[in-house]
């Protein structure tokens, strides 16, 4: 699967309110982020946002000043709506700035990178490539934690293994463990920064098991593939 990686850019602030399109982005066209590389000047956060793809529903954005303030409170500044396409629902109308931190919506696949959590409203991504960002009602999608994310996921590897290599224990001075070039490593525990894994052979079978840190204090230190 392709990747794409985000740019530096400032966090901007959300524009004004803006009809949404009926056509999608640019960011739309292809496969979707499914090997993604992550951009370390972007915050790590606190996981991804899974809006409910169902047709004829919406998923509004918000700018969110009190906390305490209700959804029904406020009116959206902007929305994704969804529609029934012939084979899988697909997105009917969306914001110009949006771009999703993953999408493929043929396997029922759309995530937002989730920056702040409070008890009404998660704070989400809403162009990966700027940092744009807009607050969701809690209520109306999927909030998936890192660790159960990439527990989750078909794969993962590593950004830079000559300096962040896999270790045979969860601990910085620990042995490294050579790894094949462009190993694809299987998720199956985590604890703290790192992510236990196994290795994966050309026929998705298990050879060995090992540690890596997936994240430092500027972001993911990995890329994941949600697909084999």
């Amino acid at each position: 699967a392709r990747s794409r990686k985000a740019s530096q850019a400032d966090m901007p602030a959300m524009p004004r309110p803006t009809a949404p399109v009926d056509r999608a982005p640019s960011a739309f066209s292809g496969d979707a982020v499914l090997h993604a590389a992550q951009n370390q000047q972007q915050p790590l956060g606190v996981g991804m946002v899974k809006p409910r793809l169902q047709a004829g529903t919406a998923l509004h954005f918000y700018s969110v000043r009190d906390l305490q303030t209700m959804p029904h409170q406020l009116a959206p500044q902007d929305s994704l709506t969804f529609k029934q396409g012939e084979h899988f629902v697909e997105i009917a109308t969306a914001p110009p700035w949006f771009w999703p931190e993953v999408m493929k919506l043929d396997y029922n696949l759309l995530y937002l990178r989730a920056k702040t959590v409070s008890r009404n409203w998660l704070e989400v991504v809403v162009n990966r490539q700027s940092g744009q960002t807009a607050w969701v009602d809690r209520q109306a999608v999927e909030c998936v934690l890192w660790p159960d994310f990439l527990l989750s996921v078909y794969a993962v590897e590593l950004l830079d293994p000559t300096n962040n290599p896999m270790r045979i224990k969860p601990l910085l001075h620990a042995s490294p463990v050579a790894l094949p070039e462009r190993a694809q490593l299987k998720p199956l525990a985590m604890q703290g920064d790192w992510l236990r894994v196994e290795i994966l052979d050309d026929a998705g079978q298990a050879r060995v098991t090992g540690w890596i840190r997936w994240r430092d204090a500027q972001g993911l230190l990995i890329r994941y593939s949600l697909l084999s």
